[in-house]
């Protein structure tokens, strides 16, 4: 028997896509596609598969749904 094991390029990019399905909403504290209080096992699968090649995922502002709580950007300005 042979284990193939998927290019570092492959599992990132399978991974950030589980990342960007499994999204833990802000209001309702669940996983967006599995319904179920989050982090799921997929998003922490993916979390997993990006430690192990020591890269970092792509983040998406907005992903989280904060609008649905009420939750607005608010640009800040530096005083001096």
């Amino acid at each position: 028997m042979v284990t193939v094991y998927a290019s570092e390029r492959v599992q990132t990019a399978a991974a950030q896509q589980a990342l960007d399905e499994h999204i833990t909403l802000t209001a309702t504290g669940q996983c967006r596609t599995c319904d179920i209080p989050g982090p799921c096992p997929w998003w922490e699968a993916a979390t997993a598969a990006f430690a192990q090649t020591r890269h970092l995922p792509r983040r998406t502002s907005g992903l989280t749904r904060p609008d649905l709580v009420g939750v607005r950007r608010v640009a800040f300005s530096s005083r001096t």
